[in-house]
């Protein structure tokens, strides 16, 4: 500023107090090892104490420093920035005493977090403690893709064993409930899901709460929707829910009014004339259990329509639970037994399967056929998706 240009007395007490903040933080970080939360405290005024506050694993930093604080630390680490890596990295415990200011107020500076990655990788930083930091960062902006992206740095460097995934979704969890449509705490929870599938049982139990808590975030609904797909990839079921398939014995009595009892019936109803032993018994196993699943997800949608009226969240997850429920009925009934293996990923795979839908005869299968029906009656919008992303045809006069 202009004053501090006429004034260096001015200049030098701001960064001396600058420094006095941050060896005051520096100090909580090395006495408290679990600090679990950060926080800018809205303040106006300087009210001549310490402005970093620390109380029961908790630190907070008056707002009305922060940004001379964090100028001062970023002016700092650029100077570090300049010297040789060889240099820096022998003054790693000043400059992460920086780092930890800077990147706690603002961590959206991809080049600290790089620093940081160096002096992992020169063995001057310790693994939970970063790990720690970054989940303390998360506390303060749960959206930080850098925070997400470096844990998952860290990890790179560790045996899947090794790595308590468990805690790794809580925080993932934490940060998608403090900030709605947090996309990047659902792709790094996505990321677990792939190299953790032992999860899948208490995700699926976990999503159902958050989607009936958040009612209008969509992210969790998307997840919930990738966390069956990959249940069904990898043949996974639940044993225990084999026996009722409540939901999915629902859904066909509705659609065809009919008594469903066992899931061999069901299996006689979905995929008639299959041949069993060809697809193995897990896979039709998985079938019932994903399929279930979906049913009981469209029911839900349909509870949550009764209870809160429309949400555009309702509509969409419904229409991926029927789309998944009859892609592996056609699957299936089509003999595409290599493909039921891994869901189209590519919009060149997508585009072909799309086209498999249109060619294929609903007609023939009277669940199918009930279903297309049933689904006709809930509006025009609603056919037109149904035609256009299930291939039904409902011009021919066979609806």
């Amino acid at each position: 500023s202009v004053v501090n240009k006429m004034d260096p007395d001015l200049d030098n007490e701001q960064i001396v107090l600058c420094e006095k903040i941050i060896n005051d933080i520096h100090t909580v970080f090395l006495k408290d090892t679990e600090l679990s939360s950060f926080e800018i405290i809205p303040t106006v005024l300087n009210r001549n104490k310490s402005p970093v506050i620390h109380v029961e694993h908790n630190l907070g930093l008056e707002s009305w420093c922060a940004k001379h604080v964090y100028d001062h630390a970023h002016k700092m680490l650029m100077n570090y920035k300049k010297q040789s890596l060889q240099r820096y990295v022998q003054q790693s415990d000043v400059v992460l005493k920086y780092l930890n200011v800077a990147l706690l107020i603002n961590p959206d500076v991809t080049g600290f977090w790089h620093m940081r990655r160096q002096l992992m990788q020169k063995n001057r930083l310790k693994m939970n403690r970063e790990l720690k930091f970054s989940a303390l960062v998360l506390s303060k902006k749960p959206k930080s893709n850098e925070a997400f992206a470096y844990r998952r740095w860290l990890f790179s460097f560790q045996s899947a064993e090794s790595i308590d995934w468990q805690l790794e979704i809580g925080i993932c969890e934490r940060c998608a409930d403090r900030s709605s449509s947090n996309y990047h705490a659902w792709s790094h929870r996505q990321w677990v899901l792939q190299n953790s599938p032992s999860i899948i049982r208490a995700e699926i139990m976990r999503t159902e709460k958050f989607m009936r808590k958040h009612i209008s975030d969509y992210s969790s609904y998307h997840y919930r929707q990738l966390l069956i797909a990959q249940a069904y990839q990898l043949s996974y079921y639940d044993a225990e829910e084999l026996q009722h398939l409540h939901d999915l014995k629902e859904l066909i009595n509705y659609y065809l009014i009919a008594e469903v009892q066992c899931p061999s019936q069901i299996l006689d109803i979905m995929l008639p004339g299959i041949d069993r032993s060809a697809i193995g018994e897990q896979r039709l196993k998985a079938f019932l259990y994903c399929c279930n699943l979906s049913a009981h997800d469209m029911r839900l949608c349909d509870d949550q329509k009764n209870m809160y009226g429309e949400r555009e969240s309702f509509e969409l997850h419904r229409r991926a639970s029927l789309k998944f429920i009859v892609e592996q009925c056609v699957r299936l009934l089509s003999g595409d037994w290599v493909g039921m293996y891994s869901p189209p990923a590519t919009p060149e795979q997508k585009q072909q399967f799309n086209l498999h839908l249109r060619k294929f005869d609903y007609n023939s299968y009277e669940f199918l056929l009930a279903l297309k029906k049933s689904e006709s009656l809930l509006g025009p919008k609603h056919r037109k998706w149904c035609s256009l992303f299930l291939g039904f045809d409902y011009e021919s006069g066979a609806a």
